[in-house]
């Protein structure tokens, strides 16, 4: 019995030994170091929209101009513009990794060519684009590219055709994504996938619940921006942020309104327009129109009015019943 119990005695020792925790953690971050960084606001790859480093999505449906975006976006950091659609684009590299799955190098050299009859980039600005059209090991080749050259963003253009698993395996999208988050950590850039929305999510308020898929996708994204068609006219198009971790609530209630040349390419116009008006006309619709048009009569202010129906301001209860009327006419 004495022998057992030594025995025991002799096994619980060594896994204390074992389990005794390391007291010399050199790798170790403290709450003392991060308030010690005295870090303000978040680094912004374009500011304030695009964050400097993580993950991002723009989605949208078919024939809104998403690659063309991107493509214009990517063109941008690698020219390193002051900036783009307005805001202060902030590159430290000026070079951007494009992984095109869908359009091959002709198809790409005849796109880049005409986006660029209204860039009018001189073909040198453009060394720091660099094309991938091979998907297999993309992780490892991107990561073998940013360590020869770093790069201030990388497009994948696009996610679906790259995560062949079921889009409903949360745990799978997770651990697909995860490589592609760590990639961006380690290499300090921002990595934007180009996904797709549902079908006849148009019909919808932009939202990241538009996406196809996993809420595993969206819950990787740091960052989710929806584009969509305007309603009236095919020459405009609206940039919706749908999900920022870090952007004021004002950037998430109204879409930026983009103007869309015949070359591919896109403007800002300055207008902002509520996600509400961004929908076809619905008996919603009708009957917040009959509820605006009471409440008039009542005596109340635009602003009033706003405030009662969940507007931020007066000017997205103004555009609500211009838009309404406008189609109505129709």
């Amino acid at each position: 019995m004495e022998t057992f119990t030594q025995g025991l005695i002799n096994e619980f020792a060594n896994m204390q030994t074992v389990f005794e925790p390391n007291t010399n953690v050199s790798d170790e971050i403290t709450g003392e170091m991060l308030l010690n960084k005295n870090i303000q606001e978040i680094p912004s790859l374009l500011e304030p929209l695009l964050p400097k480093v993580g993950l991002a999505c723009l989605a949208g449906s078919s024939d809104t101009g998403k690659s063309a975006f991107l493509r214009q976006l990517s063109m941008s950091v690698s020219a390193g513009t002051s900036s783009f659609m307005g805001m202060p684009l902030k590159t430290t590299h000026q070079s951007a990794i494009y992984v095109s799955t869908e359009d091959d190098e002709t198809a790409n050299a005849y796109l880049i060519g005409r986006q660029n009859k209204a860039l009018g980039m001189s073909p040198n600005s453009l060394c720091g684009l660099r094309f991938l059209f091979e998907s297999d090991s993309l992780v490892e080749e991107l990561d073998r590219r940013l360590t020869i050259r770093p790069a201030d963003l990388v497009i994948v253009d696009c996610f679906s055709d790259l995560y062949t698993g079921s889009m409903n395996e949360s745990n799978q999208v997770r651990l697909f994504l995860n490589q592609y988050s760590q990639l961006a950590n380690r290499h300090q850039c921002l990595v934007i996938f180009l996904h797709h929305c549902g079908k006849r999510t148009e019909n919808f308020i932009p939202s990241k619940h538009n996406l196809l898929g996993s809420q595993a996708f969206e819950a990787k994204m740091r960052l989710v921006l929806e584009l969509r068609n305007d309603l009236a006219d095919i020459a405009y198009k609206h940039l919706c942020c749908v999900k920022g971790n870090y952007l004021a609530a004002e950037y998430k209630t109204e879409s930026i309104k983009l103007q869309f040349s015949q070359y591919l390419t896109f403007n800002e116009t300055g207008e902002r327009v509520p996600f509400e008006n961004l929908i076809p006309i619905s008996s919603d619709n009708e009957a917040k129109y009959e509820t605006i048009i009471q409440l008039k009569e009542d005596g109340l202010t635009l602003d009033e009015i706003a405030k009662k129906i969940g507007y931020k301001d007066k000017s997205g209860v103004s555009k609500f019943i211009s838009r309404y009327e406008q189609n109505k006419r129709k």
